[in-house]
């Protein structure tokens, strides 16, 4: 879920213009956010506000373009905007995952993280290292 056909995530890029099926244009792309695409609030039809849509609603990317697989109009009434992908991170259970960022705001808390190559392992807090 939330790839793009042929995995092409890797090849969205800001600035791509995003066109609905009907070829009417959308906005243009800020950047990857999860299982979203962050659109530009720079363009007309954003109003000044970002709004996000699902990576699944693209189609392929044709000449530049992020092509989506329903018209412009339908991506924008299913679009989220600032207020509603702010009230998915902070209360949906699953709310920060779908947009790509850790759980709990940070790296997680209370779990151990292995020594990279070279490196000494950190102590155990209350047991001494050997």
């Amino acid at each position: 879920m939330g790839e793009t056909p042929g995995g092409e995530a890797a090849a969205i890029r800001r600035g791509m213009p995003v066109i609905g099926s009907d070829g009417l244009p959308l906005g243009a792309v800020d950047h990857l956010d999860g299982e979203f695409i962050k659109l530009m609030r720079s363009d007309d039809a954003s109003g000044g506000r970002y709004r996000w849509i699902a990576r699944t609603l693209v189609a392929a990317l044709q000449d530049g373009a992020l092509r989506l697989s329903v018209a412009a109009a339908e991506a924008e009434a299913t679009a989220l905007d600032e207020d509603e992908a702010q009230r998915r991170m902070t209360f949906d259970a699953d709310g920060r995952r779908e947009f790509g960022q850790p759980e709990d705001g940070g790296a997680p808390a209370g779990r151990a993280r292995a020594p990279a190559p070279g490196e000494a392992p950190a102590p155990h807090p209350g047991r001494p290292l050997p």
